[in-house]
């Protein structure tokens, strides 16, 4: 039974339609709570470990983009490790090939979208270039290709054909 020291604190409480029941927690509701809270601790610990990305493994899943990313970033940290030296080089290598395939393809179609589709694999390929351009010793060894005049070609003739399409619209 909970006992208050000054009975005017409990007449207030059962004027005022509170309750005043506390609930005391006994040992075993403890440990469950215990218990709980080291699990959810677990599962943010275990999240966190797997959200750390290895340029390798993305590189030999075929993300070659975010494996020029996450190289680019540790090797601003540790610019003279081999093994994420060659991953870079590689990474990019094909990132390359393959946006430049997906261009080649796209530019053979007769869908008037695929302007817009050439700008955006442009703009992947820029994006890889401005992730390496901010590592100097990663940019001498890589050597990128700057993408900026290919994108603004097709960039306009996206536009036109987004402004041609809403004039039909109308």
């Amino acid at each position: 039974a909970l006992t208050f020291v000054n009975e005017s604190v409990k007449d207030d409480l059962i004027q005022g339609g509170y309750s005043y029941k506390v609930k005391y927690l006994n040992v075993r509701q403890k440990m469950m709570f215990m218990k709980k809270i080291y699990f959810l601790l677990f599962i943010a610990v275990s999240a966190w470990f797997a959200s750390c990305k290895s340029a390798t493994k993305l590189y030999q899943k075929g993300n070659y983009d975010e494996a020029v990313q996450v190289a680019v970033k540790k090797l601003q940290k540790d610019p003279n490790d081999p093994k994420l030296r060659s991953v870079v080089q590689d990474a990019y290598r094909y990132a390359v090939t393959d946006h430049e395939n997906r261009i080649r393809n796209y530019s053979s179609m007769d869908n008037e979208m695929k302007w817009e589709w050439m700008y955006n694999e442009y703009s992947d390929l820029q994006n890889l270039h401005n992730a390496i351009f901010k590592a100097p010793s990663v940019y001498e060894l890589v050597r990128p290709t700057d993408y900026s005049s290919d994108i603004n070609a097709n960039a306009a003739k996206a536009s036109d054909v987004h402004y041609n399409r809403g004039m039909q619209l109308m």
